[in-house]
This record gives C-alpha cells, sequence and structure tokens, in this order.
C-alpha cells in the first residue's frame, strides 16, 4: 500500500451500473435481494495477471501478490459471503513467446499460479495468447489445477468451453468467453478465432435458454475491438476486458471504467496490480442495474491515487528541503480536490450497482497457502537452475578487453570506498536473494551480480567473487586497471541515467523513484563526496 490510507480510498472509484435493453426481471424475488451493506452478488475481477505470481520485491509498498489478493477476499468473506472470481487475458505467462532458457521456468510458475488461482477460487476467465505458451496438452493441465473454466465462444477447434452458467443464493450468473489471441496477427498453434460478435450473440442465447438472470462478457481482445462488439452486441451486464496478450515486465496504469450502452466495462491494470471489485445490489425482481456512485468522478480519483502513490514514494526516498516541501503541498492540494469529488449515493429505488479498484498490496497481509506455494515454487526453480545451468561458463573477454576481477582486487587499493560500500544496498544485493532461495532464479539474478552475461563476467551460477552490485557494474570490467593502475582510462565513469538503464526501472523502482535522490546514497569517499 502507499504510504498514506488515501491512495487506497481514492482508488476505490466510483461506481457504474447499467442494465441491458429492456426490463431484466427474475421469475421470483432473488434469496440474495440487498440488504443493507451487503451486496448481493460481487464480482472480482483480474485482468492480464500474465504469469506475475508476486512482484520482484527490490522496493517496499510493491503492487502485486496473488498470497495478498487471497488474504483480502478471504477478509472480505464474512460480509459478502456471494462471491465469484473472473478474469480475462493471459492469466499464466508473461510472455507468449518462446524462450528455451526461461520456459522451464515459466512452467514452474504457472503451476503455483494455476494453484493459487484456486486458492482464489477462480470461476473463468478468458484465454490470451500467453496462456498457450507450452501447448494444449499444458494448458489443460494448468485449467484442471485452477479449478477454473476457461471460455472461449470463438474458438471453435480449442479445447474450451463457449459459456459457463454459476447459480449464486438464487441468482444464474451467465458468463460468455471471447478472445482473439493474436501476437503480430497470428494466433498460437492451431487456433483459428472466428468472428467475436457473432460468437458473442450465439453465448447470449444459449445463456438466455438456461434462465440466467445475469450475463457477464470475459473478453481477451483489444480493448477498441471490445467496445465495439459491445456496441454492436447489447445483452451484458458486465463485460471483464483483457489483452489479447501481454509481454514484458512493464505494469500498466489503471483503466477507469466506462459504460457502453447499458454494459458497465471493467478493466483492471496487468500484473495483479489491483483487483476490480463490482457490487451487485438486486432489488425487488429487476435485474437493471443503475449507476450506484457516478462514472464521471472516476477517471479523476484514480488519477488522484496514482499520483499520490508517487509522491509517497518520493517523500520516502528523502531529497533537499525544497524539493519535499513541494511534493508535500501537492499532496496536500490532491486530498483537497479528492475532499471536493462529489460522494456517490444510490439511487433511492431499484437495483444498480458499484465498481472499486483495489489496491494489491503486503497489507493485505497474506494467505498462508498461496505463500505455500509462492515459496515452494522458488525452491523448486532454485533447485533445476543450479543443476540445469553449472555448465554455462562466462564467455572470456577477447583478446586485449578487459574481464570482471571482483571486489577483493578492488579494495587493496581503494580501502575507503570499500568501507562506504559496505553499508549500501548494494552490498546485500545478493544475500537478499540467497537467504529467500532466488538466487539461481533468471527473473532476479542479473540484478543482483556484477558483470552477468558479460564476457569475463558471471552467469546464473558461476559468480565467484562477484556477487552483489560490486564497483565493476558501473564502472566495467577492472583486469587492465588492476594490470597497470596508472590506467585511468580503463575504468569508467558512469552517467546517472545507467542506473535507470539497467536495473532500476519499472517495475522494479515506483514509478516516482529518482536517480537524483538516490545517487548521494550509493556514493562517498573517493567519489567526489565530502571525505573523497
Amino acid at each position: 500500500m502507499p504510504a498514506s490510507a488515501l491512495a487506497t480510498a481514492v482508488l476505490a472509484a466510483a461506481i457504474a451500473g447499467t442494465g441491458v435493453t429492456g426490463c431484466k426481471c427474475g421469475s421470483e424475488p432473488s434469496s440474495a435481494a440487498a440488504t443493507a451493506g451487503a451486496p448481493s452478488l460481487r464480482l472480482y475481477v483480474m485482468s492480464s495477471v500474465a504469469g506475475a505470481l508476486e512482484p520482484c520485491g527490490c522496493v517496499k509498498d510493491m503492487l502485486g501478490g496473488a498470497d495478498h489478493a487471497a488474504a483480502y477476499i478471504a477478509s472480505q468473506s464474512a460480509a459478502v459471503p456471494n462471491a465469484l472470481t473472473v478474469g480475462a487475458g493471459p492469466m499464466l505467462f508473461l510472455n507468449a513467446r518462446p524462450d528455451p532458457a526461461r520456459d522451464t521456468q515459466a512452467g514452474f510458475k504457472a503451476d503455483a499460479l494455476a494453484d493459487a488461482y484456486k486458492a482464489l477460487k477462480l470461476t473463468a476467465w478468458a484465454p490470451g495468447a500467453n496462456d498457450w505458451l507450452l501447448g494444449d496438452s499444458s494448458l489443460g493441465a494448468l485449467v484442471a489445477r485452477s479449478g477454473a473454466s476457461l471460455l472461449a465462444a470463438n474458438l471453435p477447434n480449442a479445447k474450451v468451453q463457449s459459456t459457463k452458467v454459476v447459480e449464486m443464493s438464487g441468482i444464474k450468473v451467465g458468463f460468455v468467453g471471447i478472445s482473439l489471441p493474436l501476437v503480430n496477427g497470428k494466433a498460437p498453434g492451431s487456433l483459428q478465432p472466428a468472428d467475436a460478435t457473432a460468437a458473442a450473440k450465439r453465448g447470449l442465447a444459449e445463456l438466455e435458454a438456461q434462465g440466467t438472470q445475469l450475463q457477464v462478457l470475459l473478453a481477451a481482445m483489444p480493448r477498441g475491438a471490445a467496445l465495439r462488439l459491445l456496441e454492436m452486441q447489447p445483452g451484458f451486464e458486465v463485460a471483464v476486458l483483457g489483452k489479447p496478450f501481454d509481454e514484458g515486465e512493464a505494469n500498466d496504469p489503471p483503466q477507469s471504467p466506462t459504460l457502453v450502452g447499458k454494459t458497465l466495462v471493467v478493466e483492471t491494470p496487468n500484473h495483479l496490480q489491483a483487483l476490480g471489485v463490482v457490487d451487485l445490489f438486486v432489488r425487488g425482481q429487476s435485474f437493471d442495474f443503475a449507476d450506484g456512485s457516478g462514472l464521471e468522478a472516476t477517471e479523476r480519483k484514480l488519477e488522484i491515487g496514482r499520483r499520490v502513490r508517487e509522491i509517497n514514494a518520493r517523500l520516502d526516498q528523502g531529497g533537499a528541503p525544497a524539493d519535499l516541501a513541494l511534493l508535500k503541498q501537492d499532496k496536500t492540494n490532491l486530498e483537497a480536490e479528492l475532499a471536493r469529488l462529489p460522494d456517490s449515493k444510490p439511487p433511492a429505488q431499484g437495483s444498480y450497482f458499484r465498481f472499486q479498484s483495489v489496491e494489491v498490496t503486503e497489507k493485505m497481509g497474506s494467505d498462508s497457502g498461496v505463500s505455500g506455494h509462492i515459496a515452494a515454487y522458488y525452491q523448486r526453480v532454485n533447485d533445476h537452475n543450479k543443476e540445469a545451468f553449472k555448465d554455462l561458463a562466462p564467455v572470456p573477454p577477447a583478446a586485449g578487453e578487459a574481464g570482471y576481477v571482483g571486489l577483493e582486487a578492488c579494495s587493496k587499493c581503494h580501502e575507503e570506498e570499500r568501507k562506504f560500500w559496505n553499508g549500501t544496498h548494494h552490498a546485500a544485493a545478493y544475500a537478499t536473494l540467497s537467504s529467500q532461495h532466488k538466487e539461481f532464479n533468471l527473473d532476479c539474478v542479473s540484478c543482483h551480480v556484477t558483470g552477468y552475461g558479460k564476457p569475463g563476467g558471471s552467469t546464473v551460477t558461476h559468480v565467484e567473487n562477484l556477487t552483489a552490485v560490486q564497483c565493476e557494474v558501473c564502472h566495467g570490467p577492472g583486469s587492465k586497471h588492476v594490470a597497470n593502475t596508472k590506467d585511468k582510462m580503463a575504468i569508467k565513469m558512469p552517467a546517472l541515467s545507467f542506473c535507470a538503464s539497467e536495473c532500476h526501472h519499472p517495475p522494479h523502482v515506483h514509478p516516482g523513484w529518482s536517480v537524483d535522490a538516490a545517487w548521494p546514497k550509493i556514493i562517498g569517499p573517493g567519489h567526489g563526496m565530502p571525505g573523497g
């Protein structure tokens, strides 16, 4: 969570609600009819989790973590017993393109995620291209492991369902899945997506024939195409959007909920940064839902939440008093603006629904079962990679080029610099991995050792004398300088941009992180600072 509780409040976004064309009434009063404070039905929404089991942990208060999401949902179960969890977009893998060096580890993570989804009681999701990374049989096994259903009505030759019906305390909820899992215009394997709008229409008819009262679309497709589909095919009360595919570890910003006709469209930021929460309040026999909180204020509330999070992260870094004072004033102004935004009130009569975006953070707590799956994943990867990469030695430097010598060689002449370095976070970089069984993890190791993947440097398991972020990460390989200390040109001086380009970039830092504020904390005597 952000340092201020405000960020959570502002990310509890205003509600959007509608119904479909014509009155949608149940044949009997629902046993889940809304009572004071409790929704008749809640939908927990996840969009494009894309293999994000938990955030990297490089800095505090990072968004994400399946164990935190599970803990939050469990904490709500007494107050909101009627809840379903659904998803759209790729859920199992970070990337859609095969990588032989990394796919085994990716498969281990997908196993852990499938176990986490079972704990989250995931009902169904519409798959994205990433989900087929390891092929049909692997996907089938992972879906079975998760306990969820894979829905894609427009993929006739895929091993998926078109629809699913769930009854929850008298409400029959129907789900239709649509997937356009295209990467550069090409679908995985032999998949041949059919017309999405026609498939959605058929799915709706199938659900109506089964007597559903509430229809939900799960769509893994480009956002614009999904909005056009909803314009052409009304009839869904809620649409959950994800991506056709995801790639890389970059985090997306939150999307404001919107209305297409009478359909509430919800898309949460990828990598489980937040859960979408759709609360449906059924009054009487009506399944026509009105807006319960005011959609027009949602976008600004989300923007305020994002900005407050950045400010809090920047304040945590410290810096010049004048700069910090300006940031604090910005935060005060944002808080005042938030207070001026109108409070939402449900309609006096009729059914309605609310939407909120809830940031997933460690302050939610941790579900012990899911955290156990996460810990087992790291141990499994460590054991595998230690053996799998034991023969991957560093490439030797070319003739006449420098190689890496390690911290001890530098320390013979640079004692003061070494003493200062010992007290920095860089000195403990490798220990933070090894203490958590992550030192051989391909997602982590490169930024926690020196000379990774470079000639004369280190590899996954060959890190002798090069553990942690040592002198040569910034100054380059030092063998030529050690051989001739008068050769100053053998050692480079890094630019400020080096930190952000190599390791300190989102999502491994908060959006408000500043290299200018971090710089004084990593340099000392010998680096142009007092005492140097």
